[in-house]
């Protein structure tokens, strides 16, 4: 039965150790705080099981922000308790609490866990301050101290036993991925329809997303992951343009346009070189310097920053080093989700804010655990991806971690008078909650269990009376229910994301139309890239809806190339005056693309038809050919949210 169970549970070796080192650091770090006799020493055993992690890299970055974070934290708190003022010192916590709620959508990978950390522990300090001043001050000293113990216990055991990052495996990933987007361009510009489909195109573009997503995680902790770190993203950037350009140039082909064989030659040699993983290797077919090719010359700059990218990427180390190929090279810009740190914070910070309120206006006893528990509930629900899925999983979590603090507080907390007895007396439930967390069953409510089991236990502080331990066990499960109802009630809609961001794309095409500087060109791609991946997240969050609109993420890139190729032709003074006036009549035009993308396409084709200038020409093809290819992307924000 025992054997059914761990294989059910998933419990291999690799995880039993995992459990028995979280279970380690978790009773290490209480027995060492209650030895010390620090206020509520059960907090010390709380950072362990979201500080540790699955990789070593990663647990050494999550600990190190979540004590620069606590420590900033602690700062503001005592600073906004010096206020000495109730409701002023909730309004700052909960501008504290937006703030860091927010950034958690801002901030990318392990590094926005300071910021969050931050939020939190400020509720930390204030809200007793504010809800149960007596001995607030060294109530809060304590929780802060018992922080740092768990910190330092569970890096350094953990630190011991968690495996390294596997990031060889995942740059070989990141090669793949840019061979198969090297693949998918060959096929595209040889126009084998049987193998350019949007469902293959979708395939490469999430790969695509998962791949940069998982780039900040895999390179966590380590000096040598982060210097490799710009060159997966120039690899991804590469790979996106590279699929673009193949696109604009089929499409050339479709028009009867020539597009020289070696091109897709050049293509088919550089994918099959970067799937065989044989060493980087830069030679091979050359792409012709064509100046009646410029998707010909998008193509050779991308490969070429995808062979320098790669080549760097499997550099020795010490040798990959962050300007490894240029400042020039395109990068994937940061991207930032506004929209989405704005709901969140407004969310949290409120919460926060109704609950401090609340609790002081009524003198409810357990205020402070109730309003602590919103606002941490809140800002965990908030910083996740799809919190209507995690919701019900987190309160089923709390729910038995309160159960079994309250079996805890009543038949076991009256029968430990001695220290040593009050240690020993919390390792079963550490035990059944390390082996809890370390199964991928049951991993994301054993989280919520083990937090609310040491928060309600109150392991170490004297017996309590039944009716009062069941008002505070009450108030955490209210304090869960409440943010998790929320999320439920009113889910965040992927699709109303996707549309937004869908219109930010539309929004930062407008702007190519209405201005065009030279420094436009560098930091179009990598700004464009990021939104399109964004958008393609959502897409996929919304589940069918990801079939709706990744196609037409390369055709909002080579529309903003086609653009930027007609504001070269209308600013070029060399060409004749009637020539540049076409081409700014034809940017005229392209404000409408919005609106009414095939009629905005069809009269670009006619004046293509008209103008003798080649340039000219190529453009208004070009841009005719993005917008009836991205036609549904140009309609999705108007089509789906509003």
């Amino acid at each position: 039965m025992l054997a059914t169970l761990t294989r059910w549970a998933g419990l291999d070796r690799a995880a039993l150790l995992h459990a028995a080192g979280l279970a380690g650091s978790a009773w290490l770090a209480f027995a060492i705080a209650a030895s010390l006799h620090v206020q509520n020493a059960y907090w010390a055993a709380m950072p362990v099981f979201v500080v540790a992690q699955s990789s070593r890299g990663l647990l050494l970055e999550r600990a190190f922000y979540r004590m620069v974070g606590t420590l900033a934290g602690a700062g503001l708190g005592f600073a906004i308790v010096q206020t000495g003022h109730p409701m002023i010192e909730l309004a700052l916590l909960a501008i504290v609490v937006a703030v860091g709620a927010g950034l958690t959508h801002i901030l990318r990978g392990v590094h926005s866990y300071g910021a969050f950390m931050a939020g939190m522990t400020t509720a930390v300090v204030v809200l007793p301050a504010v809800l149960a001043p007596t001995h607030a001050t060294e109530l809060a000293i304590a929780r802060v101290e018992c922080t740092l113990v768990g910190v330092a216990v569970v890096t350094l055991v953990m630190g011991v036993i968690t495996p390294g990052s596997r990031r060889d495996a995942f740059y070989q990933r990141a090669r793949r991925l840019a061979a198969d987007a090297v693949a998918f361009a060959a096929d595209a510009v040889r126009g084998d329809p049987t193998r350019v489909t949007a469902a293959a195109e979708r395939a490469v573009l999430a790969e695509v997303a998962d791949v940069d997503a998982l780039a900040v995680m895999v390179s966590a902790g380590s000096v040598e992951g982060y210097r490799r770190l710009r060159h997966v993203n120039s690899l991804v950037a590469g790979a996106i343009e590279v699929m673009a350009a193949g696109r604009a140039a089929g499409a050339r082909r479709r028009r009867g346009d020539p597009i020289p064989t070696v091109l897709a030659d050049r293509l088919y040699a550089v994918a099959e070189r970067l799937h065989s993983k044989a060493p980087p290797d830069r030679s091979g077919p050359a792409i012709p310097d064509d100046s009646a090719s410029p998707e010909a010359r998008r193509i050779a700059t991308a490969l070429d920053q995808i062979l320098a990218a790669e080549q760097a990427l499997f550099a020795e180390p010490g040798r990959a080093d962050a300007i490894s190929f240029g400042r020039k090279a395109r990068y994937l810009a940061p991207y930032r989700d506004w929209i989405l740190a704005r709901d969140t914070g407004l969310a949290a910070g409120s919460a926060t804010f109704v609950a401090g309120a609340l609790g002081y206006a009524t003198g409810f006893a357990a205020a402070e655990l109730t309003a602590l528990g919103i606002c941490i509930f809140s800002m965990v629900l908030g910083s996740m991806p799809v919190p209507q899925k995690i919701a019900p999983l987190l309160f089923t979590g709390v729910v038995a971690g309160v159960a079994a603090a309250i079996f805890y507080r009543l038949v076991v907390q009256p029968t430990v008078p001695t220290l040593a007895a009050v240690v020993f007396s919390v390792l079963p439930f550490i035990l059944v909650g390390a082996v809890a967390r370390a199964s991928p069953k049951t991993a994301i409510p054993a989280l919520d269990f083990n937090m609310c089991f040491l928060l309600a236990s109150q392991a170490g502080m004297p017996a309590a009376e039944t009716a009062t331990v069941l008002v505070d066990s009450l108030a955490l499960v209210v304090a869960a229910a409440l943010p998790s109802a929320g999320h439920l009630l009113m889910p965040r809609q992927a699709e109303r994301h996707a549309a937004e961001v869908a219109r930010a794309i539309r929004q930062d095409i407008s702007g190519l139309i209405a201005r065009f500087a030279p420094s436009s060109r560098d930091g179009w791609n990598p700004h464009a890239s990021r939104r399109m991946l964004r958008l393609l997240v959502h897409l996929r969050r919304a589940g069918d809806l990801g079939d709706v609109a990744p196609r037409g993420l390369l055709a909002a890139l080579n529309l903003g190339h086609a653009v930027m190729d007609l504001h070269v032709v209308a600013r070029d003074d060399v060409r004749p005056t009637t020539v540049r006036a076409e081409a700014e009549a034809a940017l005229t035009i392209l404000a409408d693309f919005e609106a009414s993308p095939d009629a905005v396409a069809a009269t670009l084709t006619g004046l293509a038809d008209r103008t003798a200038d080649a340039d000219l020409t190529r453009g208004l093809a070009a841009a005719a050919d993005a917008l009836m290819a991205g036609r549904a992307l140009f309609a999705y924000g108007t089509a789906v949210g509003g």
